[in-house]
């Protein structure tokens, strides 16, 4: 995953048809600006490769993660705030599965009556983490504002490997969110309350290149929006499932989710 303490902006003519266009992108890096600059050129270079015929498409091209760092957990765990201003679990290896929609079935129709739609989620939650392909795994289920959040304690995953795409496809996981771990070649999970759901209006975080009056704002707003977190859960903690664990980053998710407050879903 590209997650960096330094960020650099670089612009170069990139040539398309004959015709020169300046491009720009950030570079990152964990050691230095300078760093980061040569990540930023090795990526145009990249490009006018691709433009060239000189390299492929490149579908397993890791995207840019270009979020303030709050905390690192370890090499493998990192928060970060992201645009409008929650903490996000960054994870290269613990699998986080966001699951907001409901595939329903036929045999729904029988208890379709008797059960909500979240209730009927958390039947084919349990049902698929108690099929024989994952009966060696751990499941912690969250219970999530529009869903569900399950997190596998017990085994590590490489978020672009097809094991992991296809637990994505048998719990039902939200098709944008199975997407963007391809991409960004990590699990994610929302650690605070999304601020429109604590009736608190949006910021647009900037980052990197922040201003001293937009600092100013951001920790203007970061007092009310603490505030107004207290009394709210990111998600609650609703079933464990087979050989579940705990570790550092776990914890730090729970702790942090406030998945043992009776507080409202946010």
């Amino acid at each position: 995953m590209r997650i960096f303490k330094f960020w650099m902006k670089y612009s170069r003519e990139l040539s398309i048809n004959g015709i020169k266009q300046l491009s720009t992108t950030y570079g990152g890096s964990n050691i230095s600006e300078d760093e980061a600059i040569k990540d930023a050129i090795l990526k145009l270079n990249n490009a006018q490769k691709r433009i060239n015929g000189e390299l492929g498409r490149n579908r397993d091209y890791e995207a840019d993660i270009r979020e303030e760092i709050i905390e690192t957990i370890n090499q493998d765990n990192i928060i970060t705030r992201n645009r409008y201003g929650a903490l996000v679990l960054n994870s290269k290896k613990l699998m986080f599965i966001d699951i907001d929609e409901y595939s329903s079935s036929v045999s729904d129709l029988i208890f379709r009556r008797s059960y909500s739609q979240k209730q009927l989620m958390l039947r084919k939650i349990e049902k698929t983490a108690q099929k024989k392909d994952y009966h060696q795994l751990g499941f912690r289920i969250y219970e999530t504002a529009k869903g569900y959040r399950v997190l596998v304690t017990n085994k590590d995953f490489d978020p672009r490997s097809y094991e992991s795409k296809r637990m994505m496809r048998d719990f039902n996981a939200d098709h944008l969110y199975r997407w963007l771990c391809r991409k960004q070649n990590c699990y994610r999970a929302r650690l605070t309350p999304k601020p429109h759901r604590i009736n608190l209006k949006r910021i647009k975080v900037i980052f990197p290149n922040r201003t001293a009056v937009q600092q100013q704002e951001l920790t203007n707003w970061l007092h009310d929006y603490e505030l107004k977190s207290q009394r709210s859960s990111s998600c609650h903690l609703v079933k464990e499932i087979g050989q579940v664990r705990t570790n550092e980053a776990i914890e730090y998710h729970d702790r942090l989710s406030g998945v043992k407050w009776e507080y409202n879903l946010a």
